[in-house]
């Protein structure tokens, strides 16, 4: 999805991490990490793409795997443990890639450790933040993005008035169209709720 719809997300991912003095080594082999299949329960394509992945990942010699989106994150930090979970070749090689990756939110709070004003830009602007279902519920991202927003980037952020999924979810969106819809304009009906005009989420998918 970053690749195909949100280059543009990739490319600052990329900056950020190069201004913050990161080598960034980007593998031209790297497909979908097999989140999509997985989701809508093709477990032997997901198997497959998830070995292509693996293998390209082992291929380098990185300190940590960082990913803008949760959803890949909890794929593969979590979710690959349990698809390799009866095979006794494959679940070591996902257990050390697990221990690898991490979501750029949390690298830039916990490794980074940017600072509060560091990227202040004077001008405080009203937002609200969407905690996606992966980055909240499978990876336990709460204090970290609000962080970010608030104290780094001098943001204020009008809290939602309810934690909902978006409505996507992965293949539910097109299995599930018309409650994907329900709660597309549920969430959307809570953001303008707030008053604010922007709506910051750590998910491509959201």
């Amino acid at each position: 999805m970053t690749d195909r719809m949100y280059p543009e997300q990739g490319l600052a991912t990329i900056k950020v991490l190069s201004a913050l003095g990161v080598e960034v080594v980007n593998p031209p082999g790297l497909h979908c990490c097999g989140l999509i299949p997985f989701n809508s329960g093709d477990v032997p394509n997901a198997k497959t793409m998830a070995l292509h992945t693996m293998s390209q990942l082992e291929s380098l010699s990185v300190d940590a795997i960082i990913s803008p989106s949760a959803s890949c994150v909890a794929m593969m930090a979590q979710d690959y443990l349990h698809l390799f979970r009866n095979d006794s070749d494959t679940l070591p090689r996902a257990q050390a890639l697990a221990e690898k990756v991490m979501d750029f939110t949390r690298f830039l709070v916990d490794v980074a450790q940017i600072q509060p004003g560091a990227l202040a830009s004077g001008q405080s602007r009203e937002i609200t933040y969407h905690d996606s279902c992966q980055g909240l519920n499978a990876l336990g991202l709460l204090k970290e993005p609000r962080y970010l927003i608030e104290e780094v980037m001098g943001d204020r952020i009008v809290e939602l008035p309810e934690q909902l999924c978006c409505g996507f979810g992965g293949s539910f969106s097109v299995e599930q169209p018309r409650i994907a819809k329900r709660l597309m304009d549920r969430k959307l009906n809570d953001a303008e709720a707030t008053g604010t005009r922007t709506i910051v989420t750590d998910n491509q998918g959201c």
